[in-house]
């Protein structure tokens, strides 16, 4: 509705879409510490270039947005995917390299390169634990 103002609603639910975990849209079992890490390397993301990493417009679009950086899934990483029609879909992507760090924010300091790594790493097994962050 054009004359209702939306603006608190609706921009809350984009914004959370774009730090949300790639497990949360692919299992929807549990809720760990490595979702919360996955939500804070997107922060320190947009701290580094001052624009969201993975602004998708909806579901499907994020998805795309997260490969797009990371790079395609490995066996492993589909491994920890419970849902079979999620684990399918990405199987059938065409393979994604990963893009460097570096080529993403070439001005930014090695150390927080680094920690967003192991902070943004598509399973959440592998992701940096909150007392080594």
């Amino acid at each position: 509705d054009p004359s209702h103002d939306h603006t608190g609603f609706l921009t809350e639910y984009v914004a959370t879409r774009w730090y949300r975990a790639p497990e949360i849209m692919l299992n929807s079992k549990g809720y760990t510490k490595s979702i919360d890490i996955w939500s804070v390397g997107c922060i320190l993301a947009e701290m580094l270039s001052n624009r969201p990493i993975f602004p998708g417009k909806h579901y499907l679009d994020q998805l795309n947005h997260i490969l797009g950086v990371l790079g395609s899934p490995t066996e492993a990483d589909l491994e920890c995917i419970i849902n079979e029609k999620a684990r399918s879909y990405l199987q059938s992507l065409p393979y994604k390299p990963k893009v460097p760090w570096t080529k993403i924010f070439p001005n930014a300091d090695p150390k927080a390169l680094d920690l967003l790594d192991k902070m943004l790493t598509f399973n959440p097994h592998n992701r940096i634990e909150v007392e080594s962050a």
